[in-house]
This record gives C-alpha cells, sequence and structure tokens, in this order.
C-alpha cells in the first residue's frame, strides 16, 4: 500500500535541485484554513529552533512518462502545503524588496528561494485546486510576487482580497513587516532570513502511495486508528517509567494518580497540553521548576522540560502537577454546586471570551495567595474585559500575550500579599490593552469578518447588562446537540447574491450599490444581531425577519431581546440605519468593558 514514507525537510519538498511539482485536485474542498492556523504557523516556526514537525502529507505520482519529473497528486496535506507557499512567497516578496545593495550572496540565496516556488517552466511548484477561485486567487499572488519572473501578466481576480488564499498572504506579508515598540521593525533582512531557515528545517512526513484506493484507506487509518503518541502521552510515559525506577508506589497507583491529573483537565487534548505548558510558565519563577535555556514552555520543547523536571524530582513534580491540575479543573469546570452564581458567571464569561491565559494567572493566584471568591470574581471581570478588547483589536498580538501573562506574574510573585488594585495595575501596565480609541475604531469595522466569537461575546454582553436582572438570565451559548441555540444574525443579509427584495430595500434597485454596502457594511455591528434559528431566517426579506414564528413564539427580531428592540417595529432598513446603530453598540460596547 505504501511506496515510500519519510520524514523530510520542507527544504526538500521544495528544492531548487529537482522539479518535482504538487497539485491538489480540482474536486477537493476549498483553502479553509483562517487566522488562527497562520498565525500558530508563523509562531511555530519563529519560535521554535529549527526542525519543527508540521505533520504529514499523502501524495501519489500521477506522472506515467519515468524521464519527467514527479507531477505528485495531494491527497492528504493541500492546506499545510498551500499555506507554506504563501509562507514562502511572503518571505520572497519582503527579502526581494529589502535585498542590501551589491550583496551577491544575498541575491544568489533569494534566487534559490524563488527556485523553490517556481519551476524551470515559469509555473509554480503547488498548484491549487479551481474551487471557490483558489487557483485564481493563488495564480494572482505568484504572479504579482515574480512580474516578470513568470508567465504573462494575468487580471487581478475579482473580491480577491475578501477570500482567505490572498488573506492568509497578506497575513504573513504584515507579520513580516510589524513595527514593534519604540516604532522599529520587528524584523529586518537578516532576521527574516533566519526565519526562512527556520522554515526550510521543518519536517513533514511524506507518505507515497501507488493508487487512490491505497490512499483512502490510509488516510482513514491516519486520521481515525493510527494516531501518533501525543506530547501528554510521551510525558506520562516518561514519569511512569521514572517513578517505576523510584519504586515510588506501585505503577497502578501512579497510573490512577496521572489519571485524575488528566482527568482534571477535561478529554480535550489542547485543554491538556496548554495546562502542562501554563504549568510551568506560571511556576517556574520557582528555582524547583524552573528550566535553565527554557524562557518559555512552548509545543516545541515541551517535552524536554518535562523530561528534565522529571529526572531532576519525579515524586515532586507529580504532586505538583496534582495540586495544580486540581485548582486548574475548579477554574474550567466551573459549574459546581460549592460555586457562588457570582462565580460561575464570572468564569462562565471567560470560557467564551476565550481568555485562555488568564487561566494561567489564576492558578498561579489560587496557589499562591488562595484568593477568596470575591476577589476572584473581580479579577476575572477584569480579565474578561482585558481579553474582549484584545480579540476584537488583536492588541496585544497572540505572540506576545503569553509573554505578557508571565511577566504579570513574575511581577506579581514579588507581593507580599494580594491586593486587587495592585494587581489590576500590573495587568494593565505590563499587558497593554487596548485603548477606548482603537477598540471603537475596531468595533466600527468589520469586526464579524474578523472574530465572530467576539461579536457574541459583545452583543450577548450588552443584551445582558441591558435586560439580566437577579432573576431573569439568558445563556447565549447555551447549545443543543453541539449547535449554539442562539446564533448572531445578519440584518442584511451576508451572501453575494443579494434578494432582489433587499436590493430594492437597501439601495432603492441599485444592485451596484447594494453589493458596494454590502462589501462595505454588512459586517459592521451595527447590522448584526442574536436570534434563534439563524439558518431560517438568512436571506428572508426584513418584514419576514421581524415577523417568523416557531410553536407559537417570536424567534425574529420580534423575540422581545433590548438588541431587537430598534429593529421589530421598523417600516425598513437602509445604510443609515446600520451606521447609527454601529455608533450605539460600539459605544455601548467601550462603556461595559471600561478598564477604569
Amino acid at each position: 500500500m505504501i511506496q515510500h514514507t519519510a520524514n523530510k525537510p520542507v527544504s526538500e519538498l521544495f528544492s531548487s535541485d529537482n522539479q518535482v511539482s504538487y497539485y491538489i485536485p480540482k474536486y477537493q474542498r476549498e483553502y479553509i484554513w483562517k487566522k488562527e492556523n497562520w498565525e500558530s504557523l508563523f509562531d511555530d516556526i519563529d519560535e521554535g529552533f529549527g526542525g519543527h514537525f508540521l505533520g504529514s502529507i499523502i501524495c501519489i505520482n500521477t506522472e506515467t512518462d519515468s524521464l519527467r519529473a514527479p507531477n505528485l497528486e495531494l491527497v492528504d496535506g493541500q492546506q499545510r502545503m498551500t499555506t507554506i507557499s504563501l509562507f514562502y512567497l511572503a518571505i520572497y516578496k519582503y527579502l526581494s524588496a529589502n535585498l542590501p545593495v551589491e550583496n551577491k550572496d544575498a541575491e544568489y540565496k533569494l534566487y534559490g528561494l524563488m527556485n523553490k516556488i517556481v519551476l524551470e517552466n515559469k509555473k509554480p511548484r503547488v498548484t491549487p485546486s479551481y474551487t471557490s477561485n483558489n487557483l485564481d486567487d493563488y495564480s494572482w499572488i505568484y504572479y504579482d510576487v515574480f512580474r516578470d519572473g513568470v508567465n504573462k501578466p494575468i487580471d487581478k481576480p475579482k473580491f480577491l482580497g475578501l477570500r482567505r488564499m490572498y488573506k492568509a498572504f497578506d497575513y504573513f506579508c504584515d507579520r513580516l513587516n510589524e513595527i514593534g515598540e519604540n516604532d522599529n521593525p520587528i524584523y529586518d533582512f537578516e532576521k527574516v532570513q533566519e526565519l526562512l531557515k527556520k522554515l526550510n528545517s521543518a519536517t513533514i512526513v511524506k507518505i507515497d502511495v501507488s493508487s487512490h484506493s491505497d490512499a483512502f484507506t490510509l488516510f482513514e487509518t491516519l486520521n481515525n486508528r493510527g494516531v501518533p503518541l501525543s506530547a501528554v502521552d510521551l510525558i506520562k510515559n516518561k514519569l511512569l517509567g521514572r517513578l517505576e525506577k523510584l519504586d515510588n508506589q506501585s505503577i497502578d497507583q501512579n497510573f490512577e494518580r496521572w489519571s485524575k491529573v488528566v482527568s482534571n483537565l477535561t478529554d480535550d487534548y489542547s485543554t491538556q497540553e496548554r495546562f502542562l505548558r501554563q504549568f510551568y510558565n506560571a511556576f517556574k519563577v520557582d528555582s524547583d521548576i524552573e528550566v535553565k535555556r527554557a524562557p518559555k514552555a512552548i509545543k516545541s520543547n515541551l517535552i524536554k522540560i518535562y523530561e528534565e523536571l522529571i529526572d531532576r524530582n519525579a515524586i515532586g513534580i507529580l504532586e505538583r502537577l496534582e495540586e495544580a491540575s486540581e485548582i486548574y479543573n475548579n477554574n474550567i469546570e466551573y459549574d459546581q454546586s460549592e460555586n457562588s452564581k457570582e462565580l460561575i458567571f464570572a468564569l462562565r464569561n471567560l470560557e467564551n471570551v476565550n481568555g485562555a491565559d488568564a487561566y494561567m494567572l489564576l492558578m498561579f493566584l489560587d496557589k499562591r495567595f488562595n484568593i477568596a471568591d470575591k476577589q476572584k470574581i473581580e479579577l476575572v471581570n477584569l480579565l474578561c474585559k482585558y481579553f474582549i478588547r484584545r480579540n476584537v483589536t488583536d492588541t496585544p498580538n497572540t505572540r506576545n500575550l503569553s509573554n505578557y501573562f508571565i511577566d504579570i506574574i513574575g511581577e506579581i510573585n514579588e507581593l507580599s500579599v494580594y491586593e486587587y488594585n495592585q494587581v489590576k495595575e500590573i495587568i494593565l501596565r505590563i499587558g497593554r490593552p487596548a485603548d477606548d480609541e482603537l477598540f471603537s475604531r475596531k468595533l466600527q469595522g468589520n469586526v464579524y469578518e474578523e472574530n465572530v466569537g467576539a461579536v457574541r461575546y459583545v452583543l450577548s454582553s450588552i443584551e445582558l447588562n441591558r435586560s439580566q436582572t437577579d432573576e431573569i438570565y439568558t445563556n447565549f451559548y447555551e447549545r443543543n446537540k453541539k449547535l449554539f441555540i442562539w446564533t448572531v444574525e445578519h440584518i442584511f443579509p451576508q451572501g453575494e447574491n443579494i434578494p432582489s427584495s433587499w436590493v430594492e430595500m437597501i439601495a432603492g434597485g441599485d444592485k451596484v450599490e447594494a453589493e458596494s454596502i454590502r462589501s462595505e457594511y454588512v459586517h459592521t455591528i451595527g447590522n448584526l444581531t442574536l436570534t434563534g434559528h439563524n439558518s431560517q431566517l438568512s436571506n428572508m426579506p426584513f418584514e419576514k425577519k421581524q415577523n417568523r414564528e416557531k410553536d407559537g413564539k417570536y424567534i425574529g427580531f420580534k423575540n422581545g431581546i433590548w438588541l431587537n428592540d430598534s429593529l421589530k417595529d421598523a417600516i425598513g432598513w437602509t445604510k443609515e440605519d446600520i451606521v447609527n446603530r454601529t455608533a450605539l453598540l460600539s459605544k455601548e460596547a467601550v462603556d461595559i468593558f471600561s478598564l477604569d
């Protein structure tokens, strides 16, 4: 079934010494990676020390002429290989724009990079699928970067900037040109060259199969049964093996203790790994935990850190993990009878706002000061405000966020007692949250497109601020069979095929004007609300959205929530209505999430 398997550096898969090409079948799904994937790839490469593992790809050699270079069909790994190509293109664009004058060595290396992306026939090494303009978008990016170095000019696709292929390329370009503190660029020519070396040294397991049948069988195996050992598994094996050598209890007893640690962290692997990273990052202020040359636990060094901690004191580290996992569990599985209603509500908000780094701080504070519920509620409410501002504005960015919280913990560790105002001052000073001006400006932009999760949090918070009482509370994150009961609804529909009733209402029948309004305003907060059964409203005329019923109850804009008060009896919906409602809701949000 498998012809060949090898763990290859990316530089070899994209080697300028061969003409191997990769294509994604026309019928394959469109490019779907988004910001969190691009961000993770960039940060993992940048923060690592080279050799970062990027997963696997499955290929079929469809070239029948043995004298020609292999033309490999990518059965699995299209998202990964396409993103790496876009990353290479962004790096090439940066290096060519910042090439030192009369530096032959730099010119030669740049030419080598070009040959990783461009074949001798001037065609791209990686060819995306046709689906959803993938190929057209990639071809234009490819042409725009190289211009005279590739084939004849092509037309720029319409709405290019709205699709993910270009957004991915634009994201990598923005990161490479990012401005840091004191208005100094974070990257320069040498640093980007170093980043390129790390990308080249990253590895991918390349699996060659002979047929689509073999590829399908293998694909099922890799995704459903043959899952490789995770970092958590490897740390567990190391710990239990070490404890067995120390003759510390029986292997079964130690396994039960470890299993309790893991069960405290839920059965979600990402939560388990996050805890192990955050445990080290929070408690490395203790000399017993700190590992030299490991200022921060990240995916690439996590196993090495715990190997040293286990070799140093396996019994002690298990005890510390047991205690910390109990604390962590109290914060992530908060809906417990011993918790007050106010604490449950605060921790639910923290979960909904996706404030993951806050759990590291709470774990440290609970251990260091054993803070009371009232103190925790006050702090969690502050952290929720901090994180919604961060999520809407991307300030501070993800790369710096964990570092800031590590520094916050380091300074709080110097306090002799817990005092909220001191802790708040440290968080806001070191954490550098977005100010009101930036927060308001981002709220008035295409906020749904940037972060739909943040939109849900903002809208639900505004609604609860207006309507919640001791007796009345609506959980806008409640689910039914994993689907949200309440959904974020576009008042003016978001689809490109605008219904005629909406063209008439929003633009007096002018399709071009309607599309212009859709492009500029459809994802702004003033055009968004909360309803049930989103899929049943979607493209309905405005009046039907107002009066929609199910089982004798209004589920449209007459559903009784404050957010829809201005919509339930309105005679229409215009651009001016969107603009005015955007201003109103953004001001509400700035007031609710004030850090004063």
